[in-house]
């Protein structure tokens, strides 16, 4: 009995890491997705740039 109990416990460690990692990859897909701002390297971008 003891050891059904702790195949349900692996189980279920098992696929909490599982539904983790695809949670992950999800992420990466949308990060990859997403437009990426791009700043010109001619261009001041500092706090004392003039604005104008």
């Amino acid at each position: 009995m003891m050891a059904f109990y702790l195949s349900l416990l692996a189980l279920g460690a098992a696929g909490a890491i599982a539904i983790r990692e695809l949670a992950a990859a999800r992420a990466k897909q949308r990060a990859a997705l997403r437009p990426v701002r791009i700043e010109s390297a001619h261009r001041r971008t500092g706090r004392d740039a003039r604005q104008g």
